[in-house]
């Protein structure tokens, strides 16, 4: 075996040393990341389970009913828009 082919093997073995360590290192940092949001994926669903509850519906049409009608569909709107950007929120980090 020439030297050549001897350098080339040893940098070749040395590149697929340096390449484990790396995948072993993204995969300690996605194993993190998924530590982190497993919390919020519970509290997510929670929520989003909660918002459709009947009786939370029910609420919201009853404070729909006494607030008054500008008020409440004023504030019924906000709900609504509150709550898609909470499922989208839900959905972008479910997506990472």
């Amino acid at each position: 075996m020439s030297a050549r082919v001897r350098e080339l093997a040893e940098k070749q073995a040395r590149l697929q040393r340096r390449c484990a360590e790396q995948r072993a290192n993204i995969g300690s940092e996605i194993n993190g990341i998924e530590g982190r949001f497993r919390s919020l994926d519970r509290a997510a669903g929670l929520a989003q389970g909660a918002l459709l509850h009947p009786v939370v519906i029910g609420a919201g049409l009853v404070a729909l009913l006494t607030l008054g009608r500008v008020r409440g569909l004023r504030l019924l709107g906000r709900a609504l828009l509150l709550s898609i950007a909470a499922r989208r929120l839900i959905q972008a980090a479910r997506g990472l």
